[in-house]
């Protein structure tokens, strides 16, 4: 080996020495470490971290390869090829885990809001029932029961219509979703399209929350 080659065989060490190679591997580690304790994995900087740490392997194993690959044996070679083989298989196996991780933190993040989802629909549907007694007319009166009895239908068919307006779309989207997750319930099914009375909509807000249990219940499994 000539001069220049003793040069660029100083400058290649130099450069992917460990001095270099190491901070970074365990500034990507602690990064990584980092990341998965949060409330909220951040998996794209995770997975960015496990990117840096394989191309810094394989640059060292490069690295290593171009300063003394003139002297290699075939056992030296074939170390150098299962090591780069490693690294790759390494970040691909590890790219892998990661998306399975995020898929199933998500998974989880998506039934937890909505069963909180459940939860509040079912809280508000009886609020709302709650405030309309307040108001309701009395119940029919003998002295004055056909007027009673016009006033109690009208005073229904308003229920219904404001019911329809702050709830009916977000009950039948919360149904379909339901559905979709394999919550089902005949009574639910029967009424949560166009509930007719407050009765109806009471088992509504009661099969929604029975839902919210349900699907806490099998969470803390």
């Amino acid at each position: 080996m000539g001069p220049q080659g003793n040069v660029n065989f100083i400058m290649v060490r130099r450069m992917f020495g460990w001095s270099t190679v190491g901070p970074g591997l365990v500034a990507a580690v602690a990064a990584i470490a980092a990341g998965l304790r949060l409330n909220q994995p951040a998996f794209d900087v995770v997975r960015s971290c496990t990117t840096i740490i394989a191309v810094l392997l394989a640059a060292k194993v490069l690295a290593w390869v171009a300063a003394e690959g003139a002297t290699f044996g075939r056992e030296e070679r074939l170390l150098a090829f299962v090591m780069l083989g490693a690294v790759a298989l390494g970040w691909i196996g590890t790219g892998e885990w990661i998306g399975d991780r995020a898929f199933d933190f998500k998974a989880a993040q998506q039934r937890a809001e909505f069963t909180q989802t459940l939860r509040d629909t079912s809280i508000r549907i009886n609020q709302f029932c709650d405030a309309r007694d307040q108001v309701a007319p009395p119940r029919p009166r003998p002295a004055t029961w056909q007027q009673d009895v016009d006033a109690y239908e009208r005073f229904e068919s308003d229920t219904v219509r404001a019911y329809e307006r702050r709830f009916g779309a977000r009950v039948r989207t919360i149904h379909d979703l339901a559905s979709l997750r394999g919550l089902r319930d005949r009574d639910l099914d029967a009424f949560f399209r166009h509930p007719a009375n407050e009765f109806q909509m009471r088992v509504i807000a009661k099969k929604l929350d029975g839902f919210s249990q349900k699907l806490e219940r099998s969470t803390r499994r």
